[in-house]
Parts: C-alpha cells; structure tokens; sequence
C-alpha cells in the first residue's frame, strides 16, 4: 500500500470512530466488532513497512504507536500495535538519527511525544533516540516548527497536531 491508500483507509477507520456512540465500553465493543482495532493494527504495519523508504510513513507510523500508548483506544480507535512493527519503526527512526537524516518537523513530533516519555522506555537500546529525547525541543519551540508545516490530508496524524497547535 501507498501512504496515499493508508490515508484514505484511515479517514474511513475515522468515520467509523466518529460514529460510536455510548459509555466508553460500549464504544470499544463497537470498534471492535467493526474490525477498526484490526484494521488500525495493518495500516500501522503497513508504514512501519513503507518507512525505511518514506518519511512520511515513519511520522504517521511513529504517531500511530505513541498515539496507542498515551490515548484511550475508544477515541483513537487502536487498540495496540504489532510489536515488531513498532520495532521496526523505531530502529528506522534511529538510524535517521544517527545519519542525521531527520527533519526539523519529525524532530519537532518526536520532541513532543518525548513529554511522554514512558513510551519509549523499552527502547533505551536505540542509543540514537535516546540522545535526541533527552536534547528535546521546548513546547514554544515545537508548535513554532509545526505552525509551518501543512497537516492537512495526513491521516488521523495531521487530525490531531491541527487540534493542538492554536490557529493564527
């Protein structure tokens, strides 16, 4: 699959996300009998895949495990992600970083999931990124880079940085 394709897979898992209705658990039930914790665990593999060769799919992929770790699943609609996909990911990620290869909008991202930093205990072996979360950008720093990059059209990634940076 293309990022395009996995963009357009994710804008139908957003429909079907922004259709549940009910308690929290009643939510679940439905994203799950829908098949979007499924389908959501793909189109993450599907970057993870794509991304040694596509910037884009590393920051969409990146964002769909941080996303699954620090976000109730009935909102996000993923419910975990592939282990080894993640993996995969990750030691993408270090390598760019250790070629000083990543962007300033990725190391922006990366900045900011890093308040977080839970999420990326596990991967205290990638030596890289270990370096770039403890040398991290400021919040004012972030959504500075962020208000210059065009998020529309980027999946359920561009969704959510457009909530956060304030308009203007």
């Amino acid at each position: 699959m293309t990022v395009d394709e996995l963009e357009e897979k994710e804008n139908k898992l957003l429909l079907q996300i922004n259709s549940t209705e009910g308690p929290m658990e009643v939510k679940v039930g439905q994203l799950e009998a829908g098949g979007v914790f499924d389908e959501y665990r793909q189109v993450h593999s599907f970057y993870a895949d794509l991304a040694q060769k596509d910037s884009e799919a590393l920051k969409r992929g990146l964002f769909l495990q941080w996303y699954s770790s620090v976000e109730p699943s009935f909102l996000s609609g993923i419910d975990n992600v592939d282990p080894q996909a993640e993996k995969r990911i990750i030691d993408t990620l270090n390598n760019q970083i250790g070629r000083n290869e990543v962007d300033s909008e990725l190391y922006s991202m990366l900045s900011y999931y890093a308040g977080w930093r839970f999420v990326f205990d596990r991967f205290s072996d990638s030596t890289n990124l270990v370096k770039l979360l403890n040398n991290r950008l400021d919040y004012d720093s972030i959504i500075q880079q962020l208000k210059q990059s065009d998020l529309t059209c980027r999946g359920q990634m561009g969704i959510y940085w457009q909530s956060i940076i304030p308009l203007g």
